[in-house]
């Protein structure tokens, strides 16, 4: 079985200063797994924290079998463990045409991916906005404390700068 996590923070142009940073540090980068979980090959808790809902987290659960697709992954299976990639990126910055190997899980372990983004909305309602993902992708069973209670062995941390100059550590 693969978990995947997403917690995803959301924010626009206007909101990229002091104030706003304080309320996203404080979106939690991992969260416990709801109790009842689909019995499936892979299942996604996707978590969102939006500015336009102060942060609120909203959560969905996916376990279709594009579950990983609609998070940006692809999984693919390896000798005893699991391949992630991300896939083929269309935002705005950074622009990636092709999916990207991340790391292989194997069997009872968890990997760490963190990217950010920069999307530009269509040329009938132009807008930016901002994303900040961390994502965990465990090899194991589903557990309520699964992502809590586990290390990542495996990180992939594409993050950069969003708004020019250099990265944050």
């Amino acid at each position: 079985m693969v978990v995947v996590q997403r917690i995803r923070v959301v924010w626009r142009r206007h909101e990229r200063g002091a104030a706003h940073a304080d309320l996203r540090r404080g979106v939690p980068q991992v969260l416990r797994l709801p109790e009842s979980l689909p019995d499936a090959a892979v299942v996604v808790h996707d978590v969102v924290a939006d500015s336009r809902t102060g942060y609120r987290l909203t959560e969905r659960i996916l376990s279709h079998r594009e579950a990983a697709e609609a998070v940006a992954l692809e999984l693919a299976p390896a000798d005893g463990g699991v391949t992630v990639r991300a896939t083929a990126s269309w935002a705005a910055y950074p622009r990636h045409e092709q999916p990207r190997r991340l790391f292989t899980v194997p069997d009872g372990q968890v990997g760490l991916y963190r990217a950010n983004f920069r999307w530009q909305g269509s040329t009938c309602a132009w807008q930016w906005w901002y994303e900040d993902w961390t994502v965990r992708v465990a090899n194991a069973p589903a557990q309520p404390h699964l992502f809590v209670e586990r290390v990542p062995r495996h990180v992939a941390d594409h993050r950069v700068h969003l708004y020019g100059g250099r990265r944050a550590g």
